[in-house]
């Protein structure tokens, strides 16, 4: 979520083990038959760039999300297929989702963009400024975690540990990535819009996108193609710890669009980072996390605390251990992006 590096020390993830790299910075896994996940196969850390989806149908391709890494990318697409992109789908509106949408309109100019209608408004607005705080912001904190790696001590002072600064310099990489992509790249508004369903039949292949609920942002969108059981849930499902904002996300509706999710029963979820999910135990966990947070927040606020006095009241520790273990990278990150902005969104939440 940006901008972040949290939002600026911001936005994962992961390797994905088996096929070899497609590209530098992920590799493309065969899902099904014409179905093929762009997986991004940074470490954990707290600057990310986001999952892809190639949908190769009979004539035409639908693809899902338009990360920082789109030239790469779409260089990809091309080894697998010569059909052009008729559509591209924004799950939701973080730059990592979309800056890419300008590139891929200049491979193919007669794509069409889908998302969620409340983009229209968000990218000209709140995320111009996001975006300008990060391009401000970030080149400082890399240079922050560039000293530190030099000094050997993590962010908070501590010596730094073997996974730390693999992920410190998995950051730096991505930094500098974003600071080449994004500056002076324009935003491309979407072309449809849908707050329920919109349905591409390709063939014989459905392709539902929906709008399941909000959970990480109000423009939330997912991508489900019925035949195959294949879900790209976009920010909605992150590996492997949540992306949150107090001020964007939404905690308490999260766990329903989660539980929808869920009721849909897919055979494999790519998510907006982290690995191929190949069955639903994750997504639950991430379901009754926030689920009790909500639980707790509204038991708290019974009680008549304040915010302060909630933050030292409410119970994470179990929690934080479910999702971090003893990595004091996922450590680092439950308590930035779970801990402190879950709680601020669910308290907002329940003051209403």
């Amino acid at each position: 979520m940006r901008p972040a590096l949290a939002y600026l020390l911001a936005p994962t993830l992961l390797v994905l083990s088996g096929a070899a790299p497609a590209a530098p910075g992920f590799r493309v896994e065969t899902l099904a038959p014409g179905v093929h996940a762009a997986i991004r196969t940074d470490p954990p850390g707290l600057m990310v760039d986001a999952n892809c989806l190639f949908i190769v149908n009979d004539e035409d391709v639908v693809v899902v999300d338009a990360p920082e890494a789109s030239d790469e990318l779409i260089a990809a697409l091309k080894r697998i297929t010569d059909k052009p992109v008729s559509h591209l789908v924004n799950t939701h509106w973080h730059d990592d989702h979309v800056i890419g949408n300008a590139t891929w309109r200049k491979a193919w100019p007669g794509i069409q963009f889908v998302a969620h209608p409340s983009l229209r408004d968000y990218l000209p607005g709140t995320g111009a400024t996001n975006r300008k705080g990060m391009i401000e912001g970030a080149p400082q904190a890399a240079a922050q975690m560039q000293k530190q790696l030099a000094a050997g001590k993590n962010l908070a002072g501590k010596p730094i540990s073997v996974e730390e600064r693999t992920s410190y310099a998995s950051d730096i990489a991505l930094v500098a990535h974003y600071m080449d992509v994004v500056p002076g790249t324009p935003d491309v508004l979407p072309d449809l819009t849908t707050t329920d369903e919109l349905i591409l039949q390709r063939g014989t292949r459905r392709i539902q996108i929906r709008r399941v609920g909000r959970g990480h942002t109000e423009a939330d969108l997912v991508v489900w193609l019925p035949q195959e059981r294949i879900l790209a849930s976009g920010d909605l499902v992150v590996w492997p710890v949540p992306l949150v904002g107090g001020d964007q996300s939404h905690v308490t509706d999260w766990p329903g669009a989660l539980d929808a999710l869920i009721a849909l029963k897919p055979a494999l979820i790519v998510p907006g980072h982290g690995p191929v999910l190949r069955d639903l135990a994750y997504v639950q966990q991430m379901r009754d996390l926030f689920a009790d947070i909500t639980r707790q927040v509204r038991e708290l606020r019974r009680r008549g605390l304040d915010l302060d006095a909630a933050r030292k009241a409410i119970k994470l520790d179990d929690w934080h251990r479910r999702f971090a273990g003893d990595s004091p990278v996922r450590d680092a990150l439950f308590r930035m992006y779970v801990a402190a902005p879950a709680l601020v969104s669910a308290w907002k939440a329940a003051a209403k």
